[in-house]
């Protein structure tokens, strides 16, 4: 895995959250307007697959990941953990990351589920937390928070050349609410972390699980689903720490950068440029030494919505397209890259090979069409640049796992038919 290699630190790393890829509200894709329809387990496997088959390393499905398009305005939500463990025997490479929220789940059952998603991929797995705030992908991009003035910044591939507008001042009362706001929430997240790490280490019970027919089996709760199951096994070597899950902590203020690094294997930021992500950078490796780890423990990632295409032009209107028609307020508080794959991987290399962050977490204006572009163009150019592993064979160091060779997702499956049994 990247995560443990020794040459990675030179290499960028690159996520995609596939939190959108849940329910579509209705908005725009990569050739115009998209009618609104309910979740499509077997359109997010063929994603997931084509991610990890492009050797991505992080999958992300957010907290938001929407059941359905919701009516009067309230969508239904699927449990993060319980999609992920459907399609985690198709994952082979990537980190596959559930969002799981610490403050509504039970911390022994949350361990067992993301351990559960870890025992039933081939690689890898995580658990990202809640933000202060509508953080965790996809349904809330919108609400990515700033605290205070936001801004607007498009990263024009292949220069990084923002245009950064003002939008607004906040009170100062308002600015210290939010601030205590964040220290209270990174206070929940730290117990919260505390005792899912000791269940980990434990091996509590409550991981996914299959039943005799092959369906998964989990017990319903309101809109969110506990999940029950087998015992969480220790790793191999028995020892408190092995072979456990990745943290992910999304980070969009102070809190939040102390909380990552005392805790996160990879931190999120949410940052309008690359100079703020590369200061923030610092401040998260700062607080993981101050907690007595390694700098590069929390490998540090820029959330990047992107609009990819063939060409700029081309990329340039549909990211118009969405902010006119869908939103409005894409890129507040958070970078944009619209361009080609190649652009996006030129950001990225240099990005990296700056020392401003270890790689970005694409998260898609049209999903099938930029996860497209990343896997045969951004992927590619990163490699013929030095700047991305190889697939395992190709003179690149060996991730110890075998490839999926031959493997393909099924045209059709329990997803379509009867996704959950519910007990």
């Amino acid at each position: 895995m990247p995560f443990s290699s020794p040459r990675a630190g030179r290499r960028a790393l690159l996520g995609v959250d596939l939190t959108a890829a849940g329910a579509r509200p209705g908005a725009v894709g990569a050739h115009g307007a998209v009618a609104a329809r309910a979740f499509d387990g077997e359109r997010l496997a063929r994603l997931v697959h084509r991610a990890d088959r492009g050797l991505l390393d992080l999958v992300v499905l957010g907290d938001a990941l929407l059941l359905h398009p919701g009516r009067r305005r309230v969508p239904g939500r699927l449990d993060a953990a319980v999609a992920a463990a459907r399609v985690a025997p198709l994952v082979r490479t990537a980190a596959l990351v559930a969002g799981v929220p610490h403050d509504q789940v039970e911390p022994g059952y949350l361990a067992g589920a993301v351990r559960g998603v870890q025992s039933a991929a081939g690689a890898l797995a995580g658990w990202q937390l809640s933000g202060p705030g509508a953080t965790g992908g996809g349904a809330d991009l919108a609400e990515q928070g700033a605290l205070g003035a936001g801004a607007v910044s498009r990263i024009a591939a292949p220069a990084v050349a923002a245009a950064v507008a003002a939008a607004g001042t906040a009170a100062p009362a308002d600015i210290a609410a939010a601030a205590a706001a964040e220290r209270a929430w990174a206070d929940r997240a730290a117990a919260a972390l505390d005792a899912v790490l000791a269940a980990w280490d434990a091996g509590e019970p409550g991981a996914v699980r299959r039943g005799g027919d092959g369906r998964f089996r989990v017990d319903h709760d309101g809109i969110r689903f506990a999940v029950r199951g087998r015992s969480a096994s220790r790793g191999a070597s028995g020892t408190a720490g092995a072979d456990r899950p990745l943290v992910v902590v999304p980070v969009a203020g102070p809190a939040a950068e102390a909380l990552a690094g005392r805790y996160a294997d990879v931190a999120r930021l949410a940052s309008p440029d690359l100079e703020s992500a590369a200061a923030a950078r610092a401040r998260v490796r700062a607080a993981a030494v101050a907690a007595g780890r390694p700098a590069d423990a929390v490998r540090v990632l820029l959330d990047v919505d992107v609009a990819l295409a063939d060409d700029r032009d081309a990329a340039l209107a549909r990211l118009d397209l969405v902010r006119s028609v869908d939103r409005p307020d894409l890129g507040v508080s958070g970078a944009v890259v619209a361009g080609t794959g190649a652009d996006l991987a030129t950001v990225l290399a240099d990005a990296v090979r700056d020392g401003a962050v270890d790689g970005f977490v694409v998260r898609p204006t049209a999903v099938e069409a930029d996860l497209a572009a990343l896997v045969d163009r951004t992927v590619p150019a990163l490699q013929q640049a030095g700047a991305f592993r190889l697939r395992p064979g190709d003179e690149d160091e060996p991730t110890g796992r075998d490839e999926p060779r031959g493997r393909t997702v099924p045209a059709e499956g329990a997803w379509s038919a009867a996704p959950f049994a519910l007990t």
